[in-house]
């Protein structure tokens, strides 16, 4: 019996509409007009997952879909805070009070950031003795999804509260320069790791630093290479529209939870084979270039596989003399590996799409392919939702598919030309619907702007 089921599909976000209806609720709540409207984007992960925190480069880009603030200084101390999704839970803290371990909920990635702020050494980012903010929080980025709702929430607040301290100093007779209106790279990069420190250390995620980093620093439509050893940046064009090629996004309806001990165990894992290798990251247990430039598709791989197999024997050896290293499955490490080398051949391939056209978008496909297929046989990550989530958009003819973010639930991406995104959207609809599996949710996908004031 053939089941007929339609796929749904998420309205594209109106960024003005937003940046009005957060305004709008912020004066039904307080009373006033709010000083100013902040937002943050989720992110896509292209390629490159569980290794930021290693030293690996990985490929974010910015989606449409954002996390809204609007704030109002106060001056005695004090951080209120309500969300348009949380309409029966505000927050309110001192603070000067705030500290990791005493918070719960949503509120951890708003109060966090306020507590990071201040262990600061400069005055440009430390929080003044007296400031506090009342804020309302809308946000179009789907919770638990992979997308980063988490890193929208945190950098939106940071740019909230950073440029209201601002206007206190500024009221105070100090000098200060606007972090949204001047060439404030260098304060970005600064921001992004205070909002890094507020996941790890208050919200008790362990991640790396990808999600804040791409909010913060992204470049309007384009992916960027990120080095995590020193957090440097290389724009990538992926000009797929050219191409006639779309991403398919897919909310798979199966939130994960970054805090729990999955993610933990697999980073303790993989920083446990940087220590017994004697290195500061795992990523130097690799060659430097890893693009395998003027390889063929074929070549390239013979060589990716081998160099994974070899670094990572290497490294099970020396663990296994370590004496803080406990047993670890040997996929945990040959991901790792894997996936830097995914990355750095990507970016390189993403290159040559002009001169090699959908050869060359083909092989970018199977490299997606190839990691997903990593994140489920080496990593473990995946669960049977997101299995038939990539095997159905690659029976419709995806070039490739793979998992978003930290696996065991969330999303997934599909490269697939244009003409088939809405033929396989129905596909993963009714191969839910077989299942009996929740209705999966499809995201248009436009060029993404980095974090901003709007108002």
């Amino acid at each position: 019996m053939t089941i007929t089921v339609e796929a749904q599909w998420a309205h594209q976000p109106d960024h003005a509409a937003h940046v009005e209806r957060v305004r709008t609720a912020f004066i039904e709540k307080y009373g006033v007009e709010p000083d100013g409207v902040w937002s943050a984007p989720g992110r896509l992960n292209l390629l490159g997952e569980y290794i930021d925190f290693l030293g690996g480069s990985c490929m974010p880009m910015p989606l449409p879909y954002r996390t809204y603030v609007a704030g109002k200084l106060r001056t005695d101390g004090v951080l209120r805070a309500q969300s348009l999704q949380m309409p029966h839970d505000e927050r309110t803290v001192v603070v000067r009070d705030i500290r990791p371990g005493t918070l719960k909920g949503w509120f951890t990635y708003v109060a966090g950031v306020a507590w990071s702020m201040n262990q600061e050494e400069s005055e440009d980012i430390t929080l003044p003795a007296s400031f506090g903010a009342d804020l309302m929080i809308d946000s179009t980025v789907p919770v638990g999804g992979g997308l980063s709702s988490s890193a929208a929430i945190e950098c939106s607040t940071a740019l909230t509260l950073l440029d209201l301290s601002h206007s206190l100093r500024e009221n105070a007779g100090a000098a200060l320069p606007s972090t949204l209106t001047e060439d404030t790279h260098d304060l970005r990069a600064r921001l992004a790791q205070v909002c890094i420190r507020a996941e790890n250390k208050v919200a008790g995620a362990q991640t790396g630093g990808l999600d804040q980093t791409a909010s913060l620093r992204s470049i309007p439509g384009q992916a960027l290479v990120v080095d995590f050893r020193d957090f440097s940046l290389q724009p990538v064009d992926v000009n797929i529209q050219d191409a006639n090629l779309s991403w398919l996004v897919i909310n798979t309806n199966t939130p994960h939870e970054l805090a729990g001990g999955e993610f933990a165990a697999r980073r303790r894992a993989t920083e446990c084979a940087t220590g017994a290798l004697n290195l500061d990251y795992l990523r130097n247990a690799l060659p430097d270039d890893l693009r395998c430039a003027g390889l063929s598709e074929a070549e390239a791989k013979h060589w990716r596989l081998s160099t994974v197999d070899e670094r990572a024997n290497t490294a099970l050896s020396a663990m296994e003399k370590f004496t803080r290293c406990t047993e670890v499955p040997r996929g945990w490490i040959r991901h790792a590996f894997h996936d830097m080398c995914l990355v750095e051949r990507a970016a390189y391939v993403i290159s040559r799409t002009g001169a090699d056209g959908i050869q060359a978008w083909e092989e970018l496909g199977r490299l997606f392919t190839e990691s997903f297929v990593s994140m489920r046989d080496e990593l473990q990550v995946s669960r049977e939702e997101i299995n038939v989530a990539v095997d159905t958009c690659l029976d419709a003819g995806a070039l490739g598919a793979r998992i978003v973010g930290g696996g065991f639930g969330g999303a997934v991406m599909a490269l697939i030309e244009t003409d088939k995104l809405e033929d396989a959207a129905t596909a993963v609809a009714r191969a839910y619907a077989q299942h009996g599996y929740a209705a999966p949710e499809f995201l248009p996908m436009s060029p993404g702007i980095p974090a901003q004031k709007d108002a």
